[in-house]
C-alpha cells in the first residue's frame, strides 16, 4: 500500500530569546559579580564612614579633655589657696587677691573653653551620625552649665566673699568630678563603639571579598560552560576541513535556543549540503565511468549479435524442414539474441541519456495518460491500480518523455513486485484479495511530491543499505540490468528534486518523487486535496 508522503517542510530558525542568549547569560553573570562588587564596596564606606564618625568624635573629647583638665587644675588650686587661707585666718594680702583673682578667671576662661568645644560639636550633630551618638555630649553640656554658672558668680564677687564661701568651692569641686566621670565613661563607650565597628568592617570586608571572590570564580566557570559547545563546534569544523562529511554537532543538552545551537544547526545543514555534494559528485564519476564502460560494451556486443541475429534468421530458414527439436533450439538462441540486443540498447541509453528539454507541463495529465496507457496491461495481470490525482493541473518546468520514463519504470517496478508476490500467493492458495497498486500526487510549498506506491513483498535490504537499489548495475531481479532506478534517480536530480523510499516493508514499498513547481497562469501551485479515481 502507498504511504502518504514524508513532510519535507523545513522548520524557520526559531527567534533567539534573551535569556538563552550567550552574550545576556555571560552578561548577567558579570553583572552578578560586578553588583556584589559594588555592594561590598558600598558597605565598606558605609562602615568606613561609621568609624570616622566615631574618630571624630574622639576627637572632640581628644580637644575637650585638656581644657577641662587645665580648668579642674586651677580650680584645685583655687581650693588649696582657700584652705590656706582660712588655716591662717589672717587678712589676704593685695598680692594674694590678685593671684586669687588670676586663677579664678584663668578658670572660668579653660571652662569657656571646653563649653566652646562641647557646643561647636553639639552645633553638628549629623557629623557624627545624628542626635544618638551625642546624647553624652549632652549630658557633660549641662553639667558644664551648671559648673559655669558657680563659676562666672565667684568673678561677681569680692575674693574675700569667695574665700569665705566653702560650700560653693566643694560644689565646683564636685561637679568637676562628675565631668572626669562622665568624659571618661563617654570615651571608653566611644572607644567600645568604635572598637567594634572596627571589627564589624573587617568581617563585613573580608566576608564580602570572600563572597565577590566566590561569585567570581562561579562567574569564570559559567562562562567557561557556556563557551564549551564552542570547542565542539571548533573540532567539528577541522574535522570537516579534513573531509569527513558525516561529521555533526549534537545541541547542547540544555534546550536553550542559543547562539552556539543555532550555529550547530547551521554547521549540520552546511555539512549535510557537503555530504550531499560529495555523494552527487561520487555518484556523478560513478555513472560516468559506468557510462563509459557501458558504451563501450555496448560497442563491442552490438556488432557480433548483429552477425548471430542474421546467421540465426539464415539458419532458421535453412532447417525449415529440421526436426523440433533443432527448430526448437535455434528460437531459443533467437531469444536470447533478442534479450542481449535489448540489454545493450539499455546500456547505451544509460550511457548517452540526454539533458532534459524542459518545458512547462501538467504532470497531472501526464499521469494520467501514462495510468491510461498502461491501464488495460494491468487490468490482464488482475492487478487494481488507485489514483489519487488533484483535480486541477499541477504544472511543473520539465521533460515530458524523461518524466514519464521515470513513473513508467516506477510503475513497472511495483507491478514486478505485486505480480512476484502474487505468485507466493498462488502457491499458499490465498488469493482473497487482488494486487494493489497506488499512485498519489500532493502539493505543498511549491513543491510536487507523487508518490507510487505497491503490497509487494518489500525490499530485501535493511534501512541502512536501501539506498543501494540507486546505485548502477545493482538488482535483486534474475533478468534485471541495474539500470532502472538509477536512471530514474539521475532524470529526477536533473530536474532538481529527488527521489527516495518513502517506506518498505512486508506490506509493501512506496517510492516518492519530489519536484519543484511552477504555480499555473493565475492560479497558485498548492493544489486542494486530492480524491480517489
Amino acid at each position: 500500500m502507498a504511504s502518504r508522503p514524508a513532510e519535507s517542510d523545513a522548520r524557520p530558525g526559531a527567534a533567539l530569546r534573551l535569556r538563552d542568549s550567550l552574550a545576556a547569560r555571560i552578561s548577567a553573570l558579570v553583572l552578578l559579580v560586578l553588583v556584589a562588587a559594588g555592594a561590598s564596596a558600598a558597605i565598606a564606606v558605609g562602615q568606613l564612614r561609621e568609624l570616622q564618625r566615631g574618630f571624630d568624635l574622639l576627637d572632640v573629647y581628644v580637644d575637650f579633655t585638656p581644657r577641662l583638665a587645665k580648668a579642674r587644675v586651677q580650680a584645685q588650686r583655687i581650693g588649696v589657696q582657700v584652705h590656706n587661707w582660712q588655716a591662717q585666718a589672717g587678712e589676704p594680702s593685695a598680692t594674694f587677691e590678685a593671684n586669687f583673682r588670676t586663677a579664678l578667671l584663668t578658670r572660668n576662661d579653660a571652662i569657656g573653653e571646653a563649653v566652646a568645644v562641647i557646643d561647636g560639636a553639639l552645633a553638628d550633630p549629623e557629623r557624627f551620625g545624628g542626635s544618638g551618638p551625642v546624647d553624652e555630649l549632652r549630658r557633660i553640656r549641662r553639667t558644664l552649665e551648671a559648673l559655669q554658672v558657680l563659676a562666672t558668680l565667684d568673678e561677681d564677687v569680692d575674693p574675700r566673699a569667695v574665700l569665705e564661701d566653702v560650700r560653693t568651692q566643694s560644689q565646683i569641686v564636685q561637679l568637676f568630678r562628675t565631668l572626669d566621670s562622665e568624659s571618661v565613661s563617654a570615651i571608653e563607650q566611644l572607644q567600645s563603639q568604635v572598637q567594634a565597628a572596627q571589627q564589624r568592617t573587617e568581617r563585613l570586608t573580608l566576608g564580602f571579598t570572600l563572597l565577590v571572590s566566590a561569585l567570581g570564580v562561579l562567574a569564570t566557570v559559567g562562562v567557561f560552560l557556556t563557551l564549551r559547545p564552542l570547542r565542539r563546534l571548533t573540532a567539528g569544523v577541522r574535522r570537516l576541513g579534513r573531509g569527513d562529511w558525516s561529521q555533526r554537532i549534537a545541541p547542547s543538552g540544555s534546550g536553550r535556543e542559543d547562539e552556539v545551537n543555532q550555529l550547530a544547526r547551521e554547521f549540520n545543514s552546511m555539512a549535510e549540503a557537503l555530504q550531499e555534494r560529495e555523494r552527487r559528485l561520487l555518484r556523478g564519476e560513478r555513472l560516468a565511468a559506468a557510462g563509459q564502460l557501458a558504451a563501450q560494451i555496448t560497442h563491442e556486443i552490438r556488432n557480433p549479435l548483429s552477425s548471430v541475429a542474421l546467421n540465426a534468421e539464415l539458419l532458421e530458414d535453412e532447417l525449415a524442414e529440421a526436426s523440433p527439436e533443432a527448430r526448437s533450439l535455434l528460437a531459443k538462441i533467437s531469444r536470447e539474441v533478442d534479450r542481449l540486443t535489448a540489454v545493450t540498447e539499455d546500456y547505451l541509453s544509460f550511457a548517452r541519456r540526454p539533458k532534459p528539454e524542459r518545458s512547462r507541463i501538467d504532470l497531472v495529465e501526464e499521469l494520467t495518460d501514462l495510468l491510461d496507457f498502461m491501464a488495460q496491461e494491468l487490468e490482464m495481470a488482475g492487478i487494481e491500480v488507485v489514483r489519487r490525482l488533484p483535480p486541477g493541473p499541477v504544472i511543473v518546468l520539465g521533460d515530458a518523455n524523461q518524466l514519464r520514463q521515470v513513473f513508467m519504470n516506477l510503475v513497472r517496478n511495483a507491478q514486478e513486485a505485486v505480480l512476484e508476490l502474487d505468485r507466493d500467493r498462488d502457491r499458499d492458495r490465498d488469493q482473497e484479495r487482488r494486487p494493489r497498486i497506488e499512485v498519489e500526487m500532493r502539493c505543498k510549498d511549491d513543491q510536487v511530491f507523487v508518490v507510487v506506491g505497491d503490497d509487494g513483498p518489500g525490499i530485501p535490504l535493511g534501512s541502512a543499505e536501501v539506498e543501494r537499489i540507486f546505485d548502477a548495475f545493482y538488482t535483486s531481479k534474475a533478468q534485471g540490468t541495474g539500470l532502472g532506478l538509477p536512471t530514474v534517480q539521475q532524470i529526477v536530480q536533473d530536474h532538481d528534486g529527488a527521489v527516495r523510499v518513502a517506506h518498505t516493508g512486508p506490506e509493501g514499498t512506496s517510492f516518492e518523487v519530489r519536484l519543484p513547481a511552477c504555480a499555473p497562469d493565475g492560479g497558485s501551485v498548492s493544489s486542494p486535496a486530492p480524491g480517489a479515481t
